[in-house]
């Protein structure tokens, strides 16, 4: 068998080497996603590269045919494995086990079969023979159109992975703009060298230059994926971490096309209706929850038939862009509301008996209580009676002072307000109630909010009333002043001279909640908090042996605080 030494089989194999010298910067990245798979087109294009190398030493007609296949079985499976690398590394790895992966799979194992028993059915090419050219063992053969068919396969095979490379590398935004560039640039070399070789393009028709291309190709591959770390943070994490954080949502989330047809939901939007994924992509959203949706508004609320129950949800649509700035679709989020509205429901039926029958009922014990007072002539029976009145007085006070602050906390209205004129209303309201007690305001004309005068009323009403309803100094002592430096909040601060709220009082503020065991002993305090949340700030309380400081930021620019 006689061998010839040519400097393009030592191009051939220099270009192998420095293939497999790539494997370096995949290698501590080797447990991120596709990292494996990178490897293995790495150690393919270069068993290919050295294949087409020693080829061009063998002149011996049928050993050569025999190195040909081998070269153009591990080209075919290059794209294979191309292809299965880029759906991995951008976190499309499920699609491995597609139908249309799995053909294209198949189609290349096709065209294997047939391209390693051409010898017996030569459907490939025909006309196999040697013609060297440079020194070097070329060859020629007649290549039929099943050729150009299992090629036309090959490009197909690559052209997908490149496009799912390109699509998530640009996503990366503007300063990904180069490796995106690089990545759609890197097929040109072996495409066309391809195509020069299947062609016959050139004075050197037997010569099959796509393995040397491999070098241009994978060095561009090479700057793209690791120019950037993008091997360090690869978009498969990410898109793995975006599904996971969509999938441990515990409410239905549905993507929809603008059209309303389904293009992804999530693990419980999967599991609370029972649906199928896969059927269920492309389907109308009204046609799989039975409900005419209009998603040109914000929210809608539909009542659904689930596991044989009758449930609400709310219906939350956001629309979506594309990221050439086109409207693409709804991201639909279901929150299931029927526990809130059946506890609103309990609320207003509770807060109707505290507002009309349990008035009433009071009422009556009132005037019982007065008509005893009027007629008992032991003192200690008045006395008895007296205090039945008073403590009904305090209960029907603190039914109105529920029903305002219900009402008020129910239906805010912002606008501008001038902070001295809720205070004048307020303090002279309590002036009115609480004769003995001083109350010296200490706010300028000039200070105005844009918020709901009537939660604020509510607020510095019961902020007031607290600090002089527990102060059991004979002539309890309340300031208000406002500090209004910061120009967008403004800090109201009330001291009192009293004992100071009870620690456990606070806790249960701060906590956000009762028990049984701790709790407060009014509604004073949560009306405060309640109030000033609703306005968008905060309060603290300070307490020292002087008393009691209560202090209010509110913005000046508010609304109400979404929860």
């Amino acid at each position: 068998m006689p061998l010839g030494v040519s400097w393009l089989a030592i191009a051939h194999f220099g270009t192998g080497v420095a293939i497999l010298g790539l494997l370096g910067p995949v290698w501590s990245f080797r447990s991120r996603p596709g990292a494996q798979l990178w490897a293995g087109v790495v150690v393919l294009m270069a068993a290919t590269t050295f294949a087409f190398g020693a080829s061009l030493l063998v002149f011996d007609q049928g050993l050569r045919l025999l190195f040909e296949m081998a070269a153009l079985t591990t080209l075919l499976w290059t794209a294979v494995f191309f292809l299965s690398f880029a759906l991995t590394y951008t976190g499309r790895a499920h699609l491995l086990h597609s139908w249309w992966v799995r053909c294209l799979v198949v189609a290349q194992g096709v065209g294997t079969a047939l391209l390693l028993s051409n010898p017996v059915h030569r459907l490939l090419w025909t006309n196999f023979r040697l013609d060297p050219v440079l020194g070097s063992a070329t060859v020629l053969y007649d290549k039929e159109p099943l050729l150009f068919a299992v090629a036309g396969v090959t490009y197909l095979v690559v052209g997908i992975g490149i496009v799912v490379l390109v699509e998530t590398v640009a996503s990366y935004g503007p300063s990904y703009r180069r490796q995106a560039v690089a990545i759609a640039t890197t097929p040109l070399f072996p495409i066309v060298a391809s195509l020069i070789w299947l062609l016959g393009i050139g004075p050197y028709p037997q010569l099959n230059l796509v393995a040397l291309s491999f070098l241009p190709h994978l060095t561009l591959d090479v700057y793209a994926l690791f120019g950037r770390d993008m091997f360090e943070l690869p978009p498969g994490l990410r898109r793995a971490g975006e599904r996971a954080a969509l999938d441990e949502l515990g409410s239905p989330v549905f993507i929809v096309a603008d059209d309303g047809r389904v293009i992804d939901a999530n693990a419980a939007a999967v599991r609370m209706f029972d649906v199928d994924p896969d059927p269920a992509l492309g389907r109308p959203l009204d046609d799989l929850l039975g409900q005419d949706l209009a998603m040109a508004a914000e929210e809608q609320r539909v009542d659904l038939l689930v596991g044989g129950e009758r449930q609400t949800f709310k219906l939350v649509f956001s629309p979506f862009e594309t990221r050439s700035g086109l409207h693409g679709g709804f991201t639909v989020i279901m929150q299931d509301v029927t526990a809130e509205i059946q506890r609103k429901q309990r609320l207003e039926v509770l807060n109707r008996i505290l507002r009309h029958n349990l008035r009433n009922d009071l009422n009556v014990v009132q005037l019982h209580a007065q008509e005893l007072e009027l007629t008992l002539t032991d003192p200690e029976r008045r006395g008895h009676a007296a205090a039945i009145e008073d403590i009904s007085d305090e209960l029907v006070d603190l039914g109105e002072k529920a029903r305002w602050a219900a009402q008020a906390l129910e239906d805010a209205s912002y606008h501008s307000v001038s902070l001295r004129d809720v205070l004048d209303d307020v303090v002279r309201d309590v002036r009115a109630n609480h004769p003995d007690a001083r109350v010296d305001l200490d706010v300028g004309a000039s200070v105005t909010l844009h918020t709901d005068p009537e939660v604020l009323t509510l607020v510095f009403t019961s902020v007031l009333e607290n600090a002089i309803e527990h102060n059991e100094e004979g002539e309890p002592q309340v300031t208000v002043t406002a500090d209004d430096g910061d120009p967008d909040s403004l800090r109201i601060q009330v001291r009192d001279d009293g004992p100071g709220i009870p620690e456990h009082e606070r806790r249960v503020i701060e906590d956000g909640g009762e028990t049984a065991l701790d709790h407060g002993s009014g509604v004073g305090l949560w009306l405060i908090h309640w109030g000033v949340t609703l306005l968008g700030g905060d309060v603290a309380f300070e307490v020292a042996q002087s008393g009691t400081t209560v202090s209010i930021r509110l913005p000046t620019t508010g609304g109400p605080r979404s929860e």
